[in-house]
């Protein structure tokens, strides 16, 4: 054990002595350390004086062993802006700080540490020297002005629409300084929202916004850094929010009933305007108003429009009315929105308006009625007379629907001059035989016009048509197309029309009038078109059948009267199709009489059973075997009768 630790010693000394004549040999380079921090720069804080300390950091070369080295900085905070914030000293390496640090205008400082000779060469290569600057909570939020809108009746829970309302730090990111909470300081008028305390998000509280009331809101938010801790720093913003608008008020009529008039044969003329009140946003879709005229235009006399500056309803006279035919009519309107009512809204049946115009008379020059007039006449020359009289086609007065005085008559239009005229009367003359196979003739009928004037200045004129039908005859007069029509319970017009199998001009237009004598309801009349009339109600008919009498005429005033028209009022769905009758049974005189047949029946059973079994041993041998096959046919009906044991003295009752 000696001998082996002495050789290990001795062994040691060897490579002792090899050691250091390999360094000290000319031909073997020397490997250098390289240049590092001695005391490498911590983090530093801003807002801290550090400038009383000896040095926050220290660099060196190996180098400096050897021979003199000056050290010096660049970059930012040394030789550039800011300059000489950071200084080192040129023999030392200790590099100093000259002022106090910001975050939030420099987190980093990069700078690069030089080490040079006397001579002014590099003795390294330079080395990055980085000072970052530790962040404190020295910077409150910060919010910019926000506004959102919200619509009104909107639900709890409601995000309100609006732009990014979280506020900003300047601390730094990702750390407790720019974590921050909010919450709602004020709300004005009243305390209508909350807010997500996390992302800012304001939201409806209660349901009952209402733009009507309160159009806008007002909130002062708070944001509080460190997550809302109570030494967070505090900013405040404020959020302006704006109500928008619904359909959540049903347009009214300033009145229940309006008065108007319209003077007759005018047409396209303004007859009255009616204003609309609507508190929902004015000029949206939920303030225009839009009108219905529910009954009473069925002739297609008016028409409603909205005027889209004042919302007032405009009502116009699209067909020309006459004074004579049609004094008055009364309609009932409703009044909606162009936008669709909000679910708030719940409207169980339509408000109606009346709205009655009365149509004034007009100072009119006469006119032919009928417009054209038939006259029959035989081509054949034994039947007909020249200078006759064959008819007379005097004008009337438009206003008292008379005879026209102060007027005198002439031919318009007599082609093949067949007529004469008396210029005072309107008497009308054959002038020549009429001719069936003439070539003037149009289907058989010739046509002529004849002129009225009146006599005063400036003259009025009308312009009448003859026509002389050579071979048609008017044996046909208009007869109605149903006799039979359906009516909804709270409806009140039935259109009416009738058909004539005779050809022009011998048909079309009608006349209609309602036998008010064999009628018992109230029915009034307007005309639709020439063949068709509408009847209208006066009273809401109860559901059941009503029998209406009408008389019917032609142009030429050949007449069908009394004719009967069944009008069956039901109770209708909302389609207007007629729901099925309930049965209701009924009980009348008939069946009391059955009913005391079938009682007297009942009393006289028991008396004809009793003569059938006592009334003596003659009548019982009437009875006759009934055989055994026979029996297995009857039915029991558990009435019990007399027994095989019964013995009864025919001489006595049983």
């Amino acid at each position: 054990n000696t001998s082996f630790i002495n050789t290990i010693i001795l062994g040691l000394l060897f490579f002792k002595t090899w050691f250091f004549q390999m360094s000290a040999a000319p031909w073997v380079k020397k490997i250098r350390q390289k240049r590092e921090w001695i005391i490498p720069p911590h983090k530093l804080k801003e807002n801290v004086n550090y400038i009383n300390r000896d040095y926050i950091a220290k660099i060196r070369s190996d180098e400096e062993t050897r021979t003199s080295i000056q050290y010096s900085l660049t970059g930012s905070g040394a030789d550039q802006p800011p300059v000489n914030l950071f200084t080192v000293d040129s023999e030392t390496g200790l590099v100093k700080i000259h002022g106090v640090l910001d975050r939030e205008k420099t987190p980093v400082y990069y700078l690069r540490g030089v080490a040079r000779f006397l001579n002014g060469s590099h003795a390294e290569k330079d080395i990055d020297l980085r000072i970052v600057v530790e962040d404190e909570n020295d910077n409150a939020p910060v919010f910019n002005l926000t506004t959102g809108a919200v619509y009104e009746r909107s639900a709890r829970g409601t995000a309100v629409i609006h732009d990014t309302i979280t506020a900003t730090d300047a601390d730094q990111q990702g750390t407790l300084h720019t974590k921050i909470a909010y919450s709602i300081a004020e709300q004005h008028p009243d305390n209508m929202f909350y807010i997500n305390r996390e992302t800012g998000g304001i939201h409806v509280m209660h349901n009952t916004l209402d733009r009507e009331k309160q159009d806008t809101y007002t909130l002062i938010i708070k944001g509080t850094d460190m997550n809302g801790a109570a030494n967070g720093n505090t900013g405040t913003g404020t959020a302006v929010i704006k109500i928008l608008d619904v359909n959540d008020n049903i347009p009214t009529l300033e009145k229940n009933f309006y008065e108007c008039s319209v003077e007759e044969n005018t047409r396209n003329v303004e007859v009255v305007r009616i204003e609309v009140t609507d508190e929902d946003l004015i000029y949206t879709e939920n303030w225009l108003a839009v009108f219905t005229i529910v009954s009473g235009n069925e002739a297609g006399y008016f028409s409603i429009i909205a005027d889209n500056k004042t919302n007032e309803g405009i009502l116009i006279l699209n067909k020309e009315l006459d004074y004579e035919e049609l004094k008055e009519i009364s309609m009932q309107v409703s009044v909606a929105n162009k936008a669709e009512y909000h679910p708030s809204v719940v409207v169980t049946e339509s408000k109606t308006y009346t709205v009655h115009v009365s149509v004034i008379n007009q100072p009119e020059g006469p006119r032919f009625k009928p417009a054209v007039k038939v006259i029959t006449i035989s081509e054949e020359s034994s039947s007909t007379t020249l200078n006759k009289v064959i008819t007379n086609y005097a004008a009337i007065d438009s206003d008292t629907l008379l005879t026209a005085h102060n007027v005198r008559y002439a031919k318009g239009q007599d082609v093949d001059n067949w007529l004469i005229i008396d210029e005072r009367t309107a008497d009308i003359r054959l002038n020549k035989i009429p001719d069936y196979e003439s070539k003037i003739l149009v289907n058989g009928t010739y046509y002529a016009q004849i002129i009225c004037i009146t006599n005063d200045a400036p003259s009025k004129t009308a312009t009448g048509t003859i026509a002389i039908q050579v071979k048609d005859f008017n044996d046909h007069c208009p007869v109605l197309s149903r006799q039979s029509q359906t009516l909804c319970y709270e409806d009140h017009v039935v259109y009416v029309t009738a058909v004539d199998k005779d050809q022009f001009p011998n048909g079309a237009p009608f006349g209609f009038k309602v036998d008010t004598i064999s009628t018992k309801e109230s029915w009034s009349i307007e005309p639709l078109n020439d063949t068709t009339a509408i009847f209208r109600s006066q009273k809401t008919l109860w559901p059941g059948v009503y029998h209406v009498f009408v008389d019917v005429w032609d142009q030429q005033g050949k007449i069908c009267a009394a004719q009967e028209l069944q009008v069956n009022v039901c109770t209708c769905d909302a389609s207007k199709v007629c729901l099925p009758r309930k049965t209701v049974s009924t009980f009348g005189a008939s069946g009391v009489l059955l009913m005391l047949l079938g009682l007297l029946l009942l009393l006289l059973v028991p008396l004809l059973l009793l003569f059938c079994l006592c009334g003596g041993a003659g009548a019982v041998g009437d009875f006759k075997t009934m055989p055994f096959e026979a029996k297995e046919h009857l039915i029991a009906y558990n009435t019990e009768g007399q027994g095989e044991d019964k013995v009864c003295d025919t001489t006595a009752d049983c």
